[in-house]
């Protein structure tokens, strides 16, 4: 927050002093107004280049967050339907993968989660997951609905784990056309501020203060841009709400009532 603000302000400050000290005075205008049309072509080159990388940008982050949470609610459902199968598995495999079930989402949520955001996995989570896959590939294959029960709870194992896999890729952040957007909409904003700086800016006040609000936001809207970078922090961050749902529903399911 106060980061931000901190941005703002210097940048505003920085952009004012350059105004005041490179800002051309009303008298040095003279005739060179003929080329008005061509820097004015220009300078909406330069925003419209910003505008388009800014849309490209906010598209690929809202989509990859959307992503992120979509897969988050399929890998809680995995977990929860892969519980309920476990009422036609034998003792005493049954109640170890019951506990195995309801410790994942809980590790994910209160372990893994906090660690995506510096994109790294917990091992404890890696370790109950594997247990998972043990357990269950040791269940007998007779009768008829333990093969049924088995069969199921690896195919959403497999879900659990693919899902978890691509979350933990997310986790490393923008992807190469994400970063490339994001730097096209940083040097985008630059130059909306540098180029009247270049071609001469008078030092008049309302130019120095159009020049001010305009750094102000630009500034603003990369601050917000930087916030957005990972869909696991900053600004528009995934909550890990599906996984406390499901451990909360897991919870509350009688013993006797699975199946």
């Amino acid at each position: 927050m106060w980061t931000a603000v901190v941005i703002v302000v210097a940048s505003v400050a920085v952009t004012v002093a350059a105004c005041l000290l490179f800002g051309r005075s009303h008298a040095h205008t003279q005739a060179d107004d003929r080329d008005a049309d061509s820097r004015g072509f220009l300078g909406a080159v330069i925003s419209g280049l910003f505008i388009v990388a800014l849309a490209f940008y906010m598209v690929i982050v809202w989509e990859e967050n959307g992503t992120a949470e979509d897969n988050a609610a399929r890998e809680a459902a995995a977990v929860a339907d892969t519980y309920w199968q476990t009422a036609a598995m034998p003792q005493p495999q049954r109640d170890h993968i019951r506990t195995l079930l309801v410790s994942y989402p809980k590790l994910v949520a209160d372990k893994e989660w906090p660690r995506l955001a510096s994109g790294e996995s917990d091992s404890g989570t890696t370790d109950v997951l594997n247990s998972l896959h043990t357990e269950i590939l040791s269940l007998p294959s007779t009768p008829e609905e333990v093969k049924s029960a088995r069969e199921r709870a690896l195919e959403r194992l497999r879900e659990i784990t693919d899902l978890r896999r691509e979350r933990l890729d997310q986790a490393g952040g923008l992807d190469h056309t994400g970063r490339l957007m994001l730097i096209g909409t940083l040097l985008g904003a630059v130059g909306m501020i540098v180029f009247p700086l270049l071609i001469g800016f008078t030092a008049r006040v309302r130019h120095v203060v159009q020049m001010g609000v305009t750094a102000a936001v630009l500034a603003f809207v990369c601050v917000l841009c930087l916030g957005m970078t990972h869909p696991f922090s900053g600004v528009l961050r995934v909550q890990p709400e599906a996984f406390t749902s499901v451990t909360e529903e897991l919870a509350g399911i009688p013993a006797g009532q699975s199946g």
